[in-house]
């Protein structure tokens, strides 16, 4: 019997607490943001933790409990750990006491994998060591607040069989490839590398040469992220990934940094009703951008920027130039809408120049503060003293220009305050004197 005062079997409670998950999960507090795409979970802390180690192994039941349900609701999700800890030690003086924060990497969980506490653990840990590595001394006293951030995340791989979108489909540039597995990636590379004289849309024309790629170490379905991997350990093929944008035209989603490789695969992404993803073999990408050229010939498109040129030696004169950059997609304005193909300049007001204004410069120093509170996420550590400042004030009339104000001294800003007001006063009675215009010329 624990102090929930339910009698369960053990495996309902953490290896060190005396609440069982249900009790625990009630004392979490959590809160999302618009749409539940970003959680936060505050898991309950307490004086008396010796390391990070401890705190998780303690608290692994409740935090792996709270990051399986957001899976389950989610499918897939993408969980950091935030940190907010004190730690302390012994001066002449007496203890002294900081705050320190900590923020471990990112790690996606799904039905396959879930996620590594001792690798959070590590990372926490290790962020603590080389805080110290300089011999400051600091030893954790306690955590003050351990945040398990959780967002959705739907990561960009391929699936089993999506028919191709009808508009897709009228353009007659790409070959999808009908298989009942996950590898649709590696179907749709086949299909590029050995193409199918009947019918290429069937899976019997690519069975054979299914042991010609090496995908020893890669999980099916591929992500995006790990194409990399694959082009690593195949040095005769280069992968570049494309896909629809949210706003209509093509984005590229990975661009390959091989170069001159025997052969080059271009692949599209499409999603499906119930969001699935599938790759298949983009064979013709001039088909694919044509309504952004004239004529029915084919262009030559560059794979960075997916611009169409009418011949070769332009492509390959804008390739060196256009590889500097990161892969992008190049949108031009609608030349039918006059508010967004129109450049037009609307702040009248600016053309006219001011007939006075003050440039102000201060100067500080810092000092530290000494009021830190271990409870708040935020604290200040040093504090800007103003020790002086200059004003100048600029005239395009030589007659009312003026040296430079420089004071340094005690009351910095209340003698900053009564210049301003000084010179706005001398400045307003200026403009109050109005003059009789200047006669102008024949030529003006």
């Amino acid at each position: 019997m624990h102090n929930c005062r339910r009698y369960l079997p053990e495996y309902c409670y953490t290896d060190a607490s005396k609440r069982c998950l249900t009790c625990t999960k009630k004392l979490t507090q959590t809160r999302s943001t618009a749409r539940n795409i970003v959680n936060e979970v505050n898991i309950p802390t307490a004086r008396g933790t010796e390391s990070f180690d401890s705190f998780v192994v303690t608290n692994s039941g409740v935090i792996q409990a709270f990051v399986e349900d957001y899976r389950r609701q989610y499918g897939s999700v993408r969980v950091h750990v935030r940190v907010d800890a004190v730690f302390t030690r012994e001066m002449e003086s007496g203890i002294q006491r900081i705050p320190a924060f900590f923020t471990s990497t990112m790690q996606d969980v799904d039905s396959t994998q879930q996620m590594d506490l001792q690798r959070v653990a590590a990372d926490l840990s290790a962020q603590a060591d080389q805080s110290n590595s300089r011999g400051s001394g600091f030893v954790l006293e306690y955590i003050t607040k351990f945040v398990l951030c959780i967002t959705q995340y739907r990561p960009l791989h391929g699936s089993t069989y999506i028919p191709t979108p009808q508009w897709l489909a009228k353009k007659k540039c790409v070959v999808n490839v009908k298989n009942f597995d996950s590898k649709c990636f590696v179907w749709s590379v086949l299909a590029a590398l050995h193409p199918g004289a009947h019918d290429p849309n069937r899976l019997y024309n690519y069975k054979p040469y299914e042991n010609s790629l090496d995908i020893s170490g890669l999980t099916f379905p591929l992500a995006v992220k790990d194409v990399p991997k694959f082009e690593k350990q195949n040095p005769t093929i280069s992968v570049n990934v494309l896909c629809r944008g949210d706003e209509g035209g093509f984005v590229p989603l990975h661009v390959s940094k091989e170069r001159d490789r025997p052969h080059h695969v271009n692949l599209f992404l499409i999603e499906g009703e119930d969001e699935n993803k599938h790759y298949v073999w983009l064979k013709n990408l001039s088909r694919l951008v044509r309504g952004r050229i004239n004529g029915h010939c084919a262009a030559f498109v560059c794979n960075h920027c997916l611009h169409p040129f009418r011949n070769k030696d332009t492509l390959d004169r804008h390739i060196p130039h256009c590889q500097r950059h990161a892969p992008q997609d190049v949108k031009y304005p609608n030349p039918e809408n006059p508010k967004e193909c129109t450049l037009e300049f609307h702040n009248k007001a600016a053309r006219f120049r001011l007939p006075f204004y003050l440039v102000c410069d201060f100067e500080s120093f810092l000092t530290p503060d000494e009021d830190v509170d271990a409870v708040k996420a935020t604290n200040i550590i040093d504090e800007h003293t103003v020790c002086g400042f200059a004003c100048h004030r600029v005239s395009q009339y030589a007659e009312y220009q003026t040296e430079p104000l420089v004071y340094s001294g005690p009351g910095v800003m209340d003698k900053f305050y009564d210049h301003i007001m000084r010179e706005s006063e001398v400045i307003s009675a200026i403009l109050a004197n109005d003059r009789d215009m200047t006669a102008l010329t024949a030529t003006q």
